[in-house]
């Protein structure tokens, strides 16, 4: 289950950065404007794939197995999840408002829709962390959890490599190899370079900072 805490870190932490990566921006410079755009489209198709994955492929192995009560935790995770997705498309009108017109009003409804999302994201992630995994911990085999991964994001390999890099930043030797998990052990070590530069170079860019 390391493997998902990972993930949820990492959306956690560029969710939490989004909405000063949006208000940094001056109003009227359209290219730095997309240049964020950029990134908040991979963090939202990011978010909205791994809820996809966990709707279609997980919970539809772990709910026959659970308990009335436990269902009902699930039922409270799904609930989140449509209402994270309605949160979304929320900031993806205000994004494309934004992107056309980068003025200061546009900026900061984006600003405000995507404080919202984060919101949402990490009471989610924490109810999920505390009521869910320990339940698919309990009663999934390793194999049927990795089934996720092994689905895997219908990104551009330059934005998997992105979002490689992005989940390994902060992460320890050990955690990394989890992560990477369903990449042949001998290409990890140049998808971890190669990802970690795309995600340095992206933070710089975005968030003003290589380390954020």
């Amino acid at each position: 289950m390391r493997d998902m805490l990972i993930l949820h870190a990492a959306l956690a932490r560029e969710f939490r950065l989004a909405p000063a990566a949006v208000s940094r921006v001056d109003p009227g410079d359209r290219k730095q404007a997309r240049y964020v755009d950029e990134h908040l489209t991979l963090i939202c198709d990011m978010l909205h794939e791994h809820h996809g994955g966990e709707d279609a492929i997980l919970w539809p192995v772990l709910r026959p197995r659970l308990s009335a009560d436990e269902n009902r935790l699930l039922d409270k995770i799904e609930s989140q999840h449509v209402g994270i997705n309605d949160s979304i498309e929320r900031v993806n009108k205000a994004r494309r408002e934004w992107v056309e017109n980068p003025d200061r009003a546009r900026r900061s409804a984006l600003s405000n829709e995507l404080q919202t999302l984060y919101d949402l994201v990490t009471t989610h992630l924490e109810d999920e962390e505390r009521d869910i995994l320990p339940l698919a911990e309990a009663y999934m085999s390793e194999r049927e959890w990795r089934a996720i991964n092994e689905a895997g994001l219908t990104l551009s390999p330059k934005m998997l490599l992105l979002a490689a890099g992005l989940c390994c930043y902060g992460t320890d030797r050990e955690l990394i190899q989890v992560i990477l998990g369903v990449i042949p052990a001998p290409l990890r070590p140049a998808v971890v370079r190669i990802g970690g530069f795309m995600y340095a170079r992206r933070a710089a860019r975005v968030y003003g900072t290589r380390r954020p």
